[in-house]
Formats: C-alpha cells, structure tokens, sequence
C-alpha cells in the first residue's frame, strides 16, 4: 500500500496508484457541525476529522503577516456589528451574530493609500526577522519534513495583507482605482513581494523536500471571469510569479499551483507559462470544469477540486451523480484528485458529505 505523499506524488505524475486520495481543499465549518449536532447526526465532543478521517497533508503556512503587527483593537461596536483594527492595519466590520456560517465580515478600508504609507509598511516586511520562523524550526523539523509520510505543501500568500481580500492592503476600490492612475504602485508591491517570500521560502526550499507549493490569492477570480484581465496580469503580477516559480524550480519544486475560487480559466494560459500547473478548487459554480480543462491543455494542467457544492447541498443522490459523472473519467486520465469546491456548510447535510467520503473511499481505481 502507498502512503500519502507517494499516492500523491503517483497521480500527480499521471502514474497508477493505489485508491483515491481522501481530500478536502476547504473546511467543514463549526456552523455545519452544530447543524449536524442539532439534528443528533454528530456525536457531541467529537472532532470532525474523528469522524470523517481525511488524508493528511503537511502544509507549511510560510509567515508572511506584518512584523510587529498592527494593534488589533475595537473602533466602534453596537447591537449587531463590531468594527476593529486588525493585525494588518485593516479596518474590518464583523457580524455579531455567530449563527451565521462562515462568519460575515466586511473590510472597510486598508493600510494603505499612498507610496509613503506603502514605504512605511515595507518595514514591517523583514524577512530577516527571526520570528517568521516556526519555534520548532531546527534540524529536527527538518528531517521531519524530509521523511514524512505525507506530501509536505507550501503555502505562498501572494501579495501583501490579505492578497485580493483588500486590495493588497490598499482596500478594495482604492486598489482598483489605483490599477488604472498608479500601476507603478502595484507593480513596485509585487515586484517587493516577490523577493520577500522567496527570502522567507529561502531555508525551507534549501532544506526541506516540498512536493508542492502554491500562490494563495482567492479573490482574484470572481463568478464571471478574473478581477482583471490576462493583459493586466500579465503586464502587473506574471514577472514578479515568475521569480517565485523561477527559484521553486532552480530547487526541484515541479508541482506549483494556484488557488482561487471563481473563474481562473482567463488566467490559465499565462499561469501555465511561467509554470504554475496545478489549479484548485475549480468552483463549479463559477463555471469551471475540470474534464474541459484536461481536453483543453492535456498534461500540462494538474487539477484539485470540482465537485460541485451544490450537489452536496442537493442530497446524497446528487452527490453520486456529481461524482460518476467526473471521478471516473479524470481519474482515467491521471493528474486530478477530487475534492469539494467550497467550504462545507450548514446547508449541506451530514448524510451528503458522509455518501460523498464513502464513494471516495470505496471507489476502485
């Protein structure tokens, strides 16, 4: 029997493996569990992977946050909302009422508004600073890394604060407006990025063995199409990627991904050129369809995902027409592990998600 990481690495080198990897690219929310709770399906006192068992994965989350951080810090609160200072300098809007499931938030306005904010910001982004590494950082962890059982992935947050979420710390209309007057701006936040993280990355890819790496950037894709066109990527955010690929590579990272949600296909192309080739959650809800994408750029194109939230949603019939009618044909054709395109919430019942691991799990390759 394979493990983790070599069943994982098998299929993402379009070889044979074993069984289907038991995977989820986002999580099952507290709201969901108390639903199930309420309904006597969840036994209390349970943790959710005690229940539903998934592959583990190892995910070094590299520390990309300001240091020192802002001073979180309440601005204004009543009956409903809250409004606070966060670690990022952002100014967030959150929604009291916890029943809500994910909770509802609004940013209101960034750490940024102009070049001199953004010089002064650039101090807090000292990837020199001891305390970006983890306090078990030691030969110990990494020998860790380098034998683990599991594939060992590697988040990169691309772009300052919280990435598209805010603007990269402009806020998100004074971003878009700044896109159009001061591009220079935005390039000048990439191109200082870029040479951060690969600073940051620098001991972990130099020691360790990671099988994957990938930008975090959700919110770059929306239902409809990208927030901004390829032209605008590629003339804004693509040289800045590609020094980040360019050194993922020098140091035998082959499997670079890019996470979204929304309708990445717009960017696709230009992503694959400089290497970026492996692509999740594929909201199916945004129109993305893994077993186009395969006809559309063969083996070039790994894929993670698309299996549509909204079948789960629809009862445990739908989530078996969802699955026969992608699993087995991308499977087929290797590169591809299935997994929900969204967060698994409230609306979607214990029953369904429970039918859905089990058709992972008795599925026979």
């Amino acid at each position: 029997m394979l493990n983790p990481r070599e069943r994982f690495n098998r299929i993402m080198n379009f070889e044979s493996a074993d069984r289907l990897p038991v995977w989820g690219v986002e999580e099952v929310t507290e709201g969901a569990v108390r639903s199930w709770i309420f309904d006597g399906k969840f036994p209390i006192g349970k943790k959710v992977g005690d229940v539903f068992p998934l592959d583990p994965i190892q995910t070094i989350r590299l520390d990309t946050g300001p240091l020192p951080a802002f001073v979180s810090r309440s601005i204004e609160d009543n009956k409903d909302w809250n409004t606070y200072i966060d670690e990022y300098g952002f100014t967030v809007k959150v929604l009291k009422d916890q029943s809500i499931s994910p909770r509802v938030y609004i940013y209101v306005a960034g750490s940024v508004s102009t070049w001199d904010d953004w010089n002064k910001l650039k101090k807090r982004y000292d990837a020199g600073d001891p305390r970006r590494k983890p306090r078990n950082w030691s030969p110990e962890l990494i020998d860790y890394y380098n034998q683990a059982k599991c594939p060992v992935g590697m988040r990169i947050d691309w772009g300052p604060g919280r990435g598209p979420k805010n603007g990269y710390t402009l806020g998100f209309d004074l971003f878009l407006q700044k896109l159009m007057e001061e591009p220079d701006l935005i390039k000048d936040m990439f191109d200082f990025w870029a040479d951060f993280v690969i600073d940051v990355m620098y001991d972990y890819v130099t020691n360790c063995r990671i099988d994957f790496a990938y930008f975090a950037e959700d919110g770059i894709a929306y239902k409809n199409s990208s927030l901004v066109s390829p032209k605008m990527y590629s003339q804004l955010w693509i040289p800045a990627m590609r020094k980040v690929t360019d050194f993922l590579h020098s140091h035998n990272v082959k499997i670079i991904g890019h996470y979204s949600s929304g309708d990445q296909r717009p960017l696709i192309p230009i992503l694959l050129d400089i290497g970026v080739n492996l692509y999740f959650p594929l909201e199916v809800a945004a129109g993305m369809d893994a077993i186009e994408l395969r006809k559309q750029f063969g083996h070039d194109i790994l894929l993670i995902g698309n299996i549509s939230r909204q079948a789960l949603m629809d009862g445990p019939h739908a989530v078996e027409k969802e699955f026969y009618a992608k699993v087995p044909q991308l499977m087929k054709s290797g590169g591809y592990i299935p997994a929900v395109d969204d967060a698994i919430m409230p609306d979607i019942s214990y029953e369904s998600y429970k039918h859905y691991l089990d058709l992972i799990r008795g599925f026979k390759l």
